[in-house]
Order: structure tokens, then C-alpha cells, then sequence
């Protein structure tokens, strides 16, 4: 088993979890430093979470409430690096708000 398994979450992560290539990445949005705990952003991963928590990780953009991408409103997604499964997932309920919202939402690749 991969120390990776306890990999801890932040609104600031240092790493991607790309599951559609099994690669973990330093996230494009900050530098690594030595000594930098290395987290990932969970709904990066999660559509869905059986145990959302409250975050305490002491980001200038800490969320507070962590729960399953599908919770979360699409332009707080929006700045974060998602898995193509939650993109899907996120496009998907997209098109099921009502036809009169006009508003785009760009994710990052």
C-alpha cells in the first residue's frame, strides 16, 4: 500500500491525483517546496463523499465544509484541477439546470 492513502486534504493542494493516468502531479496552481505537507483537493476525486467534514487547513480559501464535488457549487469547482470523471459528472448536472441559465463555467484542464 502507497503512503499516498493518507494523503490529506486542502483548499490549497499541493498535488493532483490524476486517476484517469494513476499519476500524481505538483499542482500547476503553487510551487512545491521542501518540507511542504503534500495534499490533494478531495472533490478533485470525490463526486460523491459517504463522510464530508469540516476543514480546518488554515488556507486563505479554506472552503470550510468539504463534501463530494456534486455539493459544491460549480464556481468554486471552477478553480481547482478536476478528475475528468467529476468534470463529466459536473457537465452532466450542467445541463440539467433549467434552460434560461445562460451562465458558462470554465474548468480547468
Amino acid at each position: 500500500m502507497s503512503d499516498l492513502v493518507y494523503c490529506n486534504h486542502s483548499c490549497s493542494p499541493s498535488l493532483e491525483f490524476d486517476m484517469s493516468t494513476f499519476e500524481v502531479r505538483v499542482s500547476r496552481d503553487r510551487p512545491l517546496s521542501v518540507g511542504d505537507e503534500l495534499t490533494f483537493f478531495y472533490p478533485s476525486t470525490e463526486w460523491d463523499m459517504v463522510q464530508p467534514f469540516n476543514c480546518f487547513c488554515g488556507s486563505q480559501n479554506c472552503l470550510g465544509l468539504i463534501a463530494g464535488s456534486q455539493d459544491m457549487e460549480a464556481s468554486v469547482l471552477s478553480r481547482y484541477w478536476l478528475n475528468p470523471h467529476v468534470k463529466d459528472l459536473l457537465a452532466g448536472k450542467q445541463m440539467t439546470v433549467a434552460p434560461e441559465s445562460t451562465e458558462e463555467i470554465s474548468l480547468k484542464a
